[in-house]
């Protein structure tokens, strides 16, 4: 080998290093950015709600809870927030709650976002897990938590979402099911669809079958209602539910207020108004009320019109406790009802039996079960689950614990009717 040959391979060898050099230095180049991007919070999608967020260190967020105040800029509800990280993966941050103290009924509210309501987690945006711990300062009424995340995205929510979206999917899914009608009895502020969905075995007639009503998600925040109200529609339309739609007739509102299920709102309509309120001034034939609150026009119209009624159920989320409404006029069904759900089922009552029925309230403040209660004199009833951890389930209740407590109760208040 002579010495041209030999510097030939040297410089071969070199230029063959250089380039791998090259490859090397532009992988790490392309990689910079991913390793070094800011973490971000964002709320752009569905339900997402979030104020104001200071950066008070690289790995520590103060988040300003914005809540949600009605038409006279009173009665502020903070009970709702919804956020993504981003660019957060193995990183070990520190996020605080704070603004949390609200105004309800027109008089200092409490606090519910607490210890006692940590948030859950998710890295896809659709399997949700409860954190363990949340820190509250009584001092300075703030929470709150760490996590390191597991991915570059992470849901962050105060209960687990469930979205307008998820309900017109399912709708798409269960719309062709022959003992299912689904009307549109009106329109949201925005101009979404309000549901009544029908489920009755048309063979036979649904004049000889006691009727049933359910109410879902009256507030946005109170997701768990929506899961519930799945889990019995999904019940009713089974084969398992055939029977009972054989002998009664069920009516269902399975989204009261779709706009704030959209938006991230808590409590009121997009023109301020509780859809949980107002029950006895709002007028359907009235043009301005149905300007204003045409979700609850449209539900009144529509129960109205129909006239039969057997038994009535708003369902509701809160902090803790868990309790059914009693009656002035059907005080015998409703402690048919809590003794059944009791023994057969997953509620948790705090109360040894229906809560009895409050003094007339305010003009204007009549909720849906006490208009019907106590104007119409119907056998109207309203359930409150909490979101705390439950003794008889064992833990934080979830959408699966949700679903299934819906077939829960579907069954039992059919058998309720049935009861003579």
């Amino acid at each position: 080998m002579n010495i041209i040959t030999v510097w030939q391979l040297c410089f071969n060898l070199m230029v063959k290093k250089l380039k791998w050099c090259s490859i090397l230095f532009m992988a790490y180049l392309l990689t910079v950015p991913a390793m070094c991007a800011d973490i971000t919070i964002t709320t752009d999608f569905e339900g997402g709600m979030l104020g104001q967020v200071e950066k008070l260190s690289d790995t520590h967020f103060l988040c300003h809870v914005p809540g949600q105040a009605d038409n006279d800029g009173r009665n502020r509800q903070v009970s709702w927030y919804f956020f993504c990280v981003n660019n957060a993966k193995g990183s070990e941050l520190t996020f605080t709650l704070t603004d949390l103290r609200g105004e309800y009924n027109y008089k200092p509210g409490g606090i519910c976002i607490t210890d006692q309501s940590p948030p859950v987690v998710s890295t896809d945006g659709k399997n949700w897990r409860h954190l363990t711990t949340m820190r509250f300062d009584k001092v300075t009424d703030r929470a709150s938590f760490t996590i390191t995340p597991e991915s570059d995205h992470v849901w962050i929510a105060h209960v687990e979402p469930y979205t307008a979206g998820r309900l017109d999917q399912l709708l798409g899914e269960i719309r062709g099911h022959p003992d299912l009608k689904d009307e549109v009895i009106g329109k949201s502020v925005e101009g979404r669809n309000l549901h009544l969905l029908t489920i009755s075995d048309t063979a036979r007639k649904e004049t000889e079958k006691p009727v049933v009503w359910l109410m879902c998600r009256q507030h946005a925040w109170e997701s768990g209602t929506s899961f519930l109200g799945e889990g019995a529609i999904r019940f009713l339309l089974s084969d398992e539910g055939k029977s009972y739609r054989n002998r009664v007739l069920f009516k269902i509102f399975p989204m009261a207020d779709p706009d704030g299920c959209a938006n991230g709102a808590v409590r009121f309509n997009r023109n301020g108004y509780d859809v949980n309120r107002n029950w006895d001034s709002a007028d359907p034939l009235s043009v301005e009320s149905r300007r204003l609150m045409p979700e609850i026009c449209a539900m009144k119209k529509v129960m109205i019109d129909f006239g039969r009624m057997d038994f009535f159920l708003a369902l509701h989320n809160q902090e803790r406790d868990e309790w059914i409404s009693g009656s002035e006029k059907h005080n015998e069904i409703v402690e048919r009802f809590f003794a059944r759900l009791v023994r057969d089922t997953t509620f948790n009552p705090s109360a040894r039996g229906p809560i009895p029925s409050h003094s007339k309230p305010a003009p204007g403040r009549f909720t849906v079960y006490e208009f019907l209660d106590k104007q119409l004199g119907k056998p109207a009833f309203l359930m409150e689950q909490g979101i705390a951890s439950s003794s008889k389930l064992g833990h934080y209740p979830t959408s699966k614990d949700r679903l299934n407590f819906g077939r829960q109760l579907a069954r039992t208040m059919c058998e309720v009717v049935l009861e003579k």
